[in-house]
């Protein structure tokens, strides 16, 4: 096998992949992708790995853009209390 690629192994298929970087971190995408489509799997009655596949993706999509809206909301409070601080110290260097 070549430097920097990797066999995963994704609900029953086997993929060669290339990490760039760090091989762990890519086994640890792929079994993240294999246990949601595990865990859609035990849930639904149809067999289809496509339609698996795509709702995962749709799983862990919204799991992407929840984390999104999070990390949002923390920067707005941030840089809001950020803000307050600046006014807070620029008031007593005034003084």
């Amino acid at each position: 096998m070549a430097p920097g690629q990797l066999k995963v192994n994704i609900f029953g298929n086997e993929y060669s992949l290339i990490a760039n970087n760090n091989e762990e971190y890519l086994k640890e995408i792929a079994e993240y992708v294999d246990s949601n489509m595990r865990k859609i799997d035990k849930n639904q009655s149809f067999k289809a790995s496509t339609k698996l596949a795509i709702l995962a993706a749709l799983n862990i999509a919204d799991e992407l853009f929840q984390e999104r809206v999070n990390k949002k909301k923390i920067m707005d409070r941030l840089n809001k209390k950020t803000e307050k601080m600046s006014n807070s110290m620029m008031k007593i260097l005034e003084d």
